[in-house]
């Protein structure tokens, strides 16, 4: 079961397995510090659950960078799924720390999985596999910088 979001939240993630799916068409706005440069590349995300308590807090609200392609093995990410419902009423997404192993030729590369692992003190929190199909409707949003505050 997904925790409910903090109220005034606009779009929230879960730490846990993927959120309910979700809308996200009107914005709250948080004020980023001095510290932050580019901003256009960053977005604020609350963080629901307790399947990354060692690094995120639940109710934590956390800055992101857009991802941008490239390695992300090993980061903590921001994932979207719209492949588990209907993609015309929302997107699902959570926070993972991101693995995944790759097939390529001289041609071209794939993702043959991609494994989601939660860093929680609760052993009920297993890793999100993705095999190659499911892949379809999955994408990284963000990559993990730091928690700015708490929700």
């Amino acid at each position: 079961m997904v925790p409910e979001p903090v109220e005034g939240a606009d779009i929230y993630a879960a730490a846990g397995t993927f959120s309910e799916l979700q809308l996200h068409e009107a914005t709250k706005w948080v004020e980023l510090s001095f510290d932050v440069t580019d901003r256009d590349r960053y977005f604020v995300c609350q963080v629901i659950g307790e399947s990354m308590n060692k690094v995120i807090p639940n109710g934590s609200y956390c800055l992101f960078r857009r991802d941008e392609g490239g390695t992300r093995n090993g980061k903590i990410v921001l994932a979207q799924s719209t492949g588990f419902r209907d993609a015309e009423f929302g997107s699902g997404y959570t926070v993972k720390r991101y693995h995944s192993t790759k097939n390529s030729n001289a041609e071209s590369w794939g993702h043959d999985s991609i494994t989601l692992y939660p860093e929680s003190d609760d052993p009920v929190y297993e890793p999100i596999e993705l095999s190659e199909d499911e892949l379809v409707d999955f994408k990284v949003v963000g990559v993990f910088e730091r928690v700015i505050g708490k929700g």
